[in-house]
């Protein structure tokens, strides 16, 4: 059984060009998606164009930020969603590295990410598993007209389904 990667392109750049580009003049930024099937080759890792993938399959998607603009684009912030039960998170796969995660997609923190819990009545912090991530956030800076930046995330294929889903933000 496959899953349409095309699917998930259509699905994530509806959701990226609606609510996942901060900046001062959204209206100049644009966002590019684009999903490799990461394959092992004798070299390393080759990424081939996705239209198709398997559970168990790693995606890389690479998300290019352009600003088409006249003036500079303030404060620009890409967020990528995981989608919840369809994909996960591949630990220290984000590039850039200074990469931000959440688990609700309102509260970020810089990885791994940390919580607190009770174990035997005491209160300990552990990681988040990556698996557990939701969302990834860069903070981009000011993007000169005409400047372009492209972050990527590899992501392995969990489960095959319909419309991948997000966690509530």
């Amino acid at each position: 059984m496959t899953i349409r990667i095309l699917n998930i392109l259509l699905f994530w750049t509806i959701v990226l060009a609606g609510t996942k580009v901060f900046a001062a003049d959204t209206q100049a930024v644009d966002v590019r998606l684009q999903a490799f099937q990461v394959v092992q080759a004798q070299g390393g890792d080759e990424l081939v164009p996705a239209l198709e993938a398997e559970v168990g399959d790693t995606i890389e998607y690479q998300i290019t930020y352009q600003n088409q603009g006249k003036a500079v684009a303030q404060a620009v912030a890409a967020t990528l969603p995981v989608p919840e039960g369809a994909m996960s998170y591949l630990a220290g796969s984000a590039a850039p590295k200074a990469v931000q995660a959440s688990l609700d997609g309102k509260t970020f923190a810089p990885l791994p990410l940390t919580r607190e819990v009770v174990r035997k009545g005491l209160r300990v912090v552990e990681r988040v598993p990556a698996s557990e991530y939701r969302f990834l956030r860069w903070n981009l800076g000011d993007l000169a007209p005409g400047q372009a930046v492209t972050v990527s995330s590899r992501m392995k294929v969990i489960s095959i389904g319909s419309a991948p889903k997000l966690a509530n933000k």
